[in-house]
C-alpha cells in the first residue's frame, strides 16, 4: 500500500453545452508484498475528459486515461506479479436523464 495517494481534478465550462477537464493522479512508491522484497516506483498520470451537452435529456462524456502515455506499475499482488499501468485508453459515455 503506498503512503501517499493524490488526485486532483479542474473542470472549466467553454459554453452552458461544453466543458473539458483535466486531472493528475499521484502514486508513491509502494512495496509490492510484505516481504519488502521489491519495490513499485512512484509515479504520475494525467487524465482529461470532454463534456457535451446534446439536449437538455442527454449527455455524452469522452474519458482519456493516461493522457501522456506514461509507463508505470499500477499494483502488484506479489513480488512475482507486478501489473502495469494501462497505455492511453479513451472511453465514451452517454448518459440519458429522464
Amino acid at each position: 500500500m503506498p503512503k501517499q495517494q493524490a488526485s486532483l481534478w479542474t473542470r472549466y465550462d467553454f459554453t452552458p453545452r461544453l466543458g473539458g477537464g483535466v486531472g493528475v493522479y499521484h502514486q508513491s512508491k509502494s512495496f509490492t508484498s510484505v516481504s519488502n522484497a521489491a519495490v513499485l516506483p512512484a509515479f504520475t498520470r494525467v487524465d482529461a475528459a470532454a463534456f457535451f451537452k446534446l439536449t437538455p435529456h442527454i449527455e455524452a462524456q469522452i474519458n482519456v486515461e493516461n493522457l501522456l502515455d506514461s509507463n508505470y506499475f499500477s499494483s502488484a499482488y506479489n513480488d512475482n506479479n507486478v501489473m502495469p499501468g494501462a497505455p492511453t485508453t479513451a472511453r465514451a459515455t452517454i448518459r440519458v436523464n429522464f
